[in-house]
């Protein structure tokens, strides 16, 4: 069983595909007990979304615009309540 410190490591690996189908289902394994973790994998794949979205603005559809606005207020809503 991966350690937190593994699925920290190789997150970006994940998110890339870069995980060979064992490593993938470890990766799985742990995010399915790890709440921590899991968060931490599901905030950096929002990131490289928002990421991939700022960096190519011309792709960016009305659902898209809709998706980014949804995160955006969801994080601010977190900050306002200190979660």
């Amino acid at each position: 069983m991966l350690r937190c410190k593994d699925v920290a490591r190789r997150a970006s690996a994940l998110i890339d595909g870069d995980l060979s189908s064992w490593e993938v289902l470890q990766m799985r394994m742990h995010l399915a007990i790890c709440k921590g973790c899991n968060a931490f994998v599901d905030q950096m794949r929002t990131t490289a979304a928002l990421s991939d979205m700022a960096s190519n603005p011309a792709s960016v559809s009305d659902t898209d615009t809709a998706r980014m606005e949804a995160i955006l207020s969801n994080v601010l809503k977190h900050r306002k309540s200190g979660k």
